[in-house]
């Protein structure tokens, strides 16, 4: 069994996770899910069932943590040490990525089309805000600032195209 830990609406909690035949059981709380989740090809779309109701979900990887896109809620699944089968450095875009001087660069992570940028540079963002929608698959994906902050640039715009790993933004 392994434990991570999930951030929910900026709360953090505690997931077990069991292999099983199949597929996984999921410890959240006092309740045991199950799930199974099957990759789409190489992409971060992953075909999900939980608890036998499926989903489309997105996910990416980062150092010590998966950034989820499922509907229009994203979450954090962060883990004590880093991922076992980590990509090679520069094939996977990283939703925590910070630079040098501090900066954190928000990334796609899935292929779609920007409809809302909903900052500019010099705005001020709250951790948690919505700074980006994106349509993949025909479902509205908010993308939500990591960290609070001061937009220093915005590399998108409304119409664009995108794909998985693309530059959005960056937060000082």
């Amino acid at each position: 069994m392994a434990t991570y830990k999930l951030t929910l609406g900026g709360e953090e909690h505690e997931l077990e996770v069991e292999e099983q035949d199949g597929g996984y059981r999921v410890k959240l709380g006092d309740t045991w899910y199950q799930l199974e989740l099957e990759r789409m090809g190489d992409s971060a779309r992953y075909s999900l069932l939980l608890d036998k109701k499926p989903s489309d979900v997105f996910a990416e990887e980062g150092p010590n943590s998966y950034h989820i896109v499922m509907g229009t809620r994203s979450f954090a699944i962060t883990t004590p040490g880093p991922l076992r089968g980590r990509r090679p450095e520069g094939e996977a875009a990283d939703l925590d990525a910070e630079t040098e001087d501090g900066e954190w660069v928000l990334t796609s992570p899935m292929a779609g089309v920007v409809q809302d940028v909903m900052v500019e540079p010099g705005d001020e963002v709250e951790k948690g805000q919505v700074v980006i929608v994106i349509e993949a698959m025909k479902m509205q994906n908010d993308l939500h600032a990591r960290r609070a902050g001061t937009v220093k640039a915005v590399y998108t715009s409304v119409g664009e195209r995108v794909e998985q790993g693309t530059k959005l933004l960056v937060v000082l």
